[in-house]
């Protein structure tokens, strides 16, 4: 299956370990960054990196931001250049644009030009400093998801025909299949309302059925590698 496309536009402390862990994912990354040293950091982590100011719109096409479908633009401490490259980005038709705003005024300005989603890290990291010090548990569990992964993978390849139990995708990957939503099934849904189903050891896996997985970052990224997805 298709890698992910992912342009990253800045490559500041942010920007650079998004495309670390895009990369470490295997999803196809591209980046720029107005900072050679910068892109020069990065260029080993990528499909490919550019030198280059993303606010000029032709700057964006000439690297291909048209043909991505997932562009991140990380220029937290500079909202003008943000707002260019998300309204350029948005115009070329992107279909998921990503941007970091410091502020809720900048995130409703961002969302108005055509951001589908803002990320506020200082509001976001300080729920979690609040959490860790009032809620011990809450601590856990989010130590717990920063190591998980919950991603749907779409069944295909030497899986398909299997039972759930004969796949031993838990005793291989260590992966848990949380549920299932069956092709047959989706076309006659509502729209927006999937079914999913809880399977049982012996549901066999058909081609296009879409299944939950759970587990470690690390462990995801081997089934995909080995399996496809």
């Amino acid at each position: 299956m298709k890698s992910k496309s992912v342009l990253v536009i800045g490559l500041g402390r942010f920007g650079t370990s998004i495309v670390e862990t895009l990369w470490k994912n295997r999803a196809e990354v591209i980046a720029v960054d107005h900072n050679a040293e910068a892109v020069d950091a990065v260029k080993d982590k990528t499909s490919a990196a550019f030198v280059g100011d993303a606010t000029v719109p032709k700057v964006l096409e000439g690297i291909g931001a048209q043909d991505v479908e997932t562009a991140i633009v990380t220029f937290g401490e500079h909202f003008e250049p943000s707002v260019l490259c998300v309204a350029s980005l948005m115009r070329m038709g992107v279909r998921e644009i990503i941007a970091r705003a410091a502020t809720d005024r900048q995130a409703d300005i961002l969302r108005a030009v055509g951001a589908t989603r803002v990320i506020q890290i200082e509001t976001e990291m300080g729920h979690r400093v609040g959490a860790d010090i009032t809620m011990p548990l809450a601590q856990d569990l989010l130590d717990l998801a920063s190591h998980y992964r919950v991603v749907p993978w779409n069944a295909h390849g030497p899986l398909v025909g299997q039972t759930l139990a004969g796949s031993k995708i838990r005793q291989r990957y260590r992966i848990n299949v949380l549920g299932v939503r069956r092709h047959e099934t989706t076309s006659k849904m509502p729209a927006g309302k999937p079914r999913l189903e809880a399977p049982t050891p012996d549901y066999v896996i058909r081609d296009g059925d879409t299944l939950l997985l759970v587990g470690d970052g690390d462990d995801v990224s081997r089934f995909v590698a080995e399996v496809g997805g």
